[in-house]
């Protein structure tokens, strides 16, 4: 069995960026949520009355400490349309219209020492106020950098005209039209770090009468299939459709280009058994083409006491252009059984007197359990606690683990590999010196199964293509029909892998000549001539010269987004230690020049004569990423425009060469814009082909973008080559990871 080299939290890490869908092993019943929601991949729990929504979800250590949150407390909004209670307001939800709406007349926003704070909408109805703001700007520096150290925690709060004070979730009286926002201080940010008491005057209106209110329609129940059938998928292999769980589609919301489905997925299994849905959910129209489809950022699936044993709901948009009626809506997974609830077993490991954070005990030791063979492959040590890898053998899904005499303070579940899974246990005191393992609580899962269900609307509507959208390039049928790179075009990739282990490759765009650049290593940048390579060490940054085989190392320069200037004389990247920020520098190491201070940029490229970088930010507004220009001699910025409808994770922005476009992922995380850098309206190039991306870059005469998507087939990243202008797309079958550069001589 081969081993799993990588630290546990890098493992995570670099998982996390490449945003692939993992099986939790403690198999809960939220597995579904973590799946649907990806790299950034957080459950989404409804609540009735209140929840806090953040707009945005930063990415790991280099966005999390971002404030750009959103407030928005409330049940759900409404509909003034006759026998209608519910109703759906783009941008802002469901909402229940029993009494009058207000609304914020416009957006408002206030910035000091360059952050800004914005509320950009607020929505009343008599039992309650629904609140969205955003923060940007926010440097890493101000956050506390040791878990020991906490920030502010003073909560918001809103002042009435008669210095009434209110929570923000509270309904403001309706005769009063007017109320400050006060926010005393950005949320964990340290003392004297940031500006304090902040103040932002709101004014509310009642709702225009031309405000876009679209139904909330119950569906009536369409029969699941009962018995296990045979369906063609694309006519490439046939699904079993199992009965153990009924799909339906409960409520609908018609959009303009649309609909927002929401339905659920219900076990029909034996007590003590629990669904466990392995991969996304896929639908496929009438013609048996796959109709790709998004999560709503401002819809909750239903909230529904009544699913349990692993059931779940769900949301997820759909455009009806181009699609035929009825849908199947199809999910997979596996059904969880216990095996015995009394089984245990027990083997003994030494961990010394002074274990130490990633120090790894690798010991393959076997233990029998219920009359099945686990083997614990390994024992890494963390900060505070222990990660276990455990191959529970061919007949069990997993096993649970406990070290006899200490008391866990939590854990968690990391992915498979190679049949093994990994757990985690956390504890106040790191438990030392002799362990005993106690392993209990065999479970075994079913084969895969298909569970599928259909819905079509009562009255079939006509849709015509939204403007702009008659230049995608690529939908998810069209990609199933890509054909393979044609022979004769030449040029080389440069991707980062995850399996065997993380490292640099370069190959010939057909996958032959691959060659191992770093092992360990990962995230290149690559010159627009094709002749060297950048990428982070330990030691600093490298400097690989793909001619001649010689590398040098800029020693003692950090940073992440790496980027070569068009001539190749300095590198750009993004400091997240001791000096946060974006730097410059020239490739012999000197000249280093700070640009900017936040320590969360993300780079998007240079302009083609090398005097501005590009970068982007959250914004506040809640629109999108905000992009920015700097000016290398002079170190002004400007605030050029809002990447609309951009990743909420991380939207890897990448400036072509010739300075006239910028390709971004949107908020999905699997489609992807590309947009003028003249402000003009973003162009949907991609529309959801796959499962996510996770590498856009541009050849160096800007003629073709390169993008790699996370597929069920290619995990770590399947490779496409597009032209923009005509749409001719071709997928490279013999390479995959995360595109980092593309060279075409």
């Amino acid at each position: 069995m081969n081993e799993w080299n990588s630290s546990p939290k890098f493992e995570e890490e670099v998982r996390q960026s490449f945003g692939v869908p993992e099986i939790r092993s403690e198999f809960v019943d939220q597995v579904y949520s973590d799946l649907m929601h990806r790299a950034d991949a957080k459950s989404r729990k409804s609540r009735p009355f209140f929840r806090l929504r953040p707009v945005w979800t930063i990415a790991l250590a280099i966005l999390s400490l971002v404030i750009i949150g959103t407030l928005v407390i409330g049940p759900q909004r409404v509909y003034a349309a006759v026998a209608q209670l519910f109703g759906y307001i783009p941008g802002v939800g469901i909402v229940d219209q029993s009494s009058p709406i207000r609304m914020l007349s416009e957006p408002v926003s206030l910035t000091r020492d360059g952050i800004t704070v914005s509320v950009n909408q607020a929505i009343l109805i008599a039992a309650e106020t629904r609140l969205d703001f955003g923060v940007s700007g926010v440097p890493l520096s101000a956050y506390p950098q040791g878990e020991a150290v906490t920030g502010c925690v003073e909560p918001l709060y809103l002042r009435l005209p008669d210095g009434t004070r209110m929570d923000v979730s509270s309904p403001v009286p309706a005769n009063v039209n007017k109320a400050t926002f006060v926010l005393p201080c950005i949320f964990n940010t340290l003392p004297g770090t940031v500006p304090t008491d902040w103040e932002l005057p709101l004014h509310f209106v009642a709702a225009p009468p031309d405000t876009t209110i679209l139904p909330v329609i119950d569906v009536t129940p369409q029969v699941n299939p009962t018995s296990i059938a045979t369906v063609s998928d694309n006519g490439t292999h046939t699904v079993d459709i199992s009965s153990n769980a009924a799909v339906s589609v409960e409520k609908i919301i018609e959009t303009e280009d649309g609909y927002i489905l929401l339905g659920s997925v219900r076990a029909n299994i034996p007590e003590g058994s629990w669904l466990q849905i392995t991969g996304p959910a896929i639908i496929h129209d009438a013609d048996d083409k796959k109709v790709s489809y998004s999560f709503p950022n401002d819809v909750q699936p239903l909230d529904d006491p009544s699913l349990n044993q692993g059931g779940f709901a769900w949301v997820m948009q759909i455009k009806g252009a181009g699609v035929t009626f009825p849908l199947t809506i199809r999910f997979s997974g596996v059904i969880i059984s216990q095996v015995d609830s009394q089984a245990l077993a027990k083997t003994t490991i030494n961990v010394g007197t002074n274990p130490q954070p990633e120090q790894v005990w690798e010991l393959n030791q076997d233990v029998q359990l219920a009359g099945h063979t686990v083997r614990l492959i390994s024992v890494t040590a963390t900060r505070d606690g222990y990660f276990f890898r455990i191959d529970p053998g061919t007949n069990l899904s997993g096993v649970s683990v406990q070290i006899e005499g200490y008391q866990a303070m939590g854990g968690g579940g990391g992915g498979t590999w190679q049949g093994a899974f990994n757990t985690s246990l956390v504890y106040s005191e790191l438990p030392k010196g002799q362990l005993i393992l106690l392993f209990t609580n065999p479970l075994s899962a079913s084969p895969t199964e298909t569970w599928q269900g259909q819905w079509q609307p009562e009255v079939v509507r006509e849709f015509s293509l939204i403007p702009g959208s008659s230049a995608t390039c690529l939908n998810a049928d069209t990609f199933l029909t890509l054909n393979p790179l044609p022979a004769g075009l030449d040029g080389r990739m440069v991707v980062t892998q995850l399996n065997p282990q993380l490292q640099i490759v370069l190959a010939g765009m057909d996958g032959s000549q691959q060659q191992v650049i770093a092992p360990g290593n990962g995230r290149a940048a690559l010159t627009q001539d094709g002749t060297r390579l950048a990428y982070s060490t330990a030691e600093g940054i490298v400097i690989q010269d793909l001619t001649g085989g010689k590398s040098t190392v800029v020693t003692g320069i950090f940073g992440r987004e790496l980027h070569w200037s068009p001539g190749g004389s300095q590198i750009a990247y993004v400091n997240s230690v001791d000096i946060n920020g974006v730097f410059v520098i020239d490739t012999n190491g000197k000249n280093q020049k700070q640009l900017s201070n936040l320590g969360y940029e993300s780079i998007a490229g240079w302009s083609p004569d090398g005097s501005k970088l590009y970068y982007a930010i959250p914004g506040s507004s809640g629109d999108g990423f905000l992009l920015r220009s700097v000016e290398l001699s002079s170190g002004n910025t400007q605030d050029l425009f809002v990447l609309e409808n951009s990743s909420r994770k991380a939207p890897m922005p990448s400036v072509s060469p010739d300075g006239k476009w910028i390709a971004y992922r949107a908020s999905d995380n699997s489609s992807l814009y590309i947009k003028g850098l003249d402000g003009s309206p973003a162009r949907l190039l991609l529309d959801n082909p796959a499962t996510a991306i996770n590498g856009i870059v541009w050849d160096g005469e800007s003629h073709l973008l390169g993008v790699s998507l996370i597929t069920p087939e290619y995990p770590e990243g399947e490779i496409i080559l597009i032209t923009p202008d005509s749409c001719e797309t071709y997928r490279l079958p013999g390479l995959s990871g995360e595109l980092d550069g593309v060279f075409i001589p």
